[in-house]
């Protein structure tokens, strides 16, 4: 508790705040028994900490709420899931305004559409199943406008657990979605 209080003390002293918006393609990204997959408007909102855009070598922490998954049937139907994350560690590397970052992170799924009755029961019947976590990593590329101001490139992915054995008559396994999209970003 003493850590969680010392961490919330510091993220709100911290001077280099910054929150920022992605949008781009979710989409499956590994071996799939879906005919005809394509893919869905990801989107996602972000909010952290300790985002220098000076310094050469950068790190910073953040949270977002995300929303990825996939379509199929030509898109007459998707599957999608929205996620609170966190990203503990982004590394960033920033110069002449031209800024490469890339990040791991864990998320937590809270809500979904359009996933079938049997991976419902079986994923999302507990609320801390631990299929309702997944793990991602992702990487952006951009330029700083001005002090406040970024625009770029980013790219996400998501792996979740999957129940293929009980769905296809598959191997349970983890299954990557996610794409490419615009991100932009305001620095405090």
């Amino acid at each position: 508790m003493r850590i969680l209080v010392l961490l919330l003390f510091f993220c709100l002293s911290a001077q280099a705040a910054f929150v920022s918006v992605n949008i781009g393609d979710s989409r499956l990204q590994s071996t799939h028994w879906v005919s005809d997959p394509s893919g869905i408007v990801g989107f996602s909102l972000e909010a952290g900490f300790f985002n220098e855009s000076s310094n050469l070598i950068d790190y910073k922490l953040s949270f977002d709420v995300k929303r990825f998954g996939y379509s199929y049937d030509d898109g007459n139907e998707s599957v999608s899931f929205w996620a609170i994350g966190l990203k503990p560690f982004t590394w960033s590397v920033t110069y002449k305004k031209v800024m490469f970052e890339v990040y791991p992170s864990i998320s937590w799924i809270f809500a979904w559409s359009n996933v079938n009755r049997a991976m419902e029961e079986r994923s999302f019947d507990d609320i801390f199943d631990g299929r309702r976590f997944c793990f991602g990593y992702g990487y952006r590329l951009g330029y700083y406008l001005n002090d406040n101001l970024f625009l770029g490139f980013n790219a996400d992915y998501r792996m979740h657990y999957w129940n293929f054995h009980e769905l296809h008559g598959g191997d349970d396994g983890w299954i990557l979605m996610g794409g490419w999209g615009l991100s932009a970003q305001w620095n405090f």
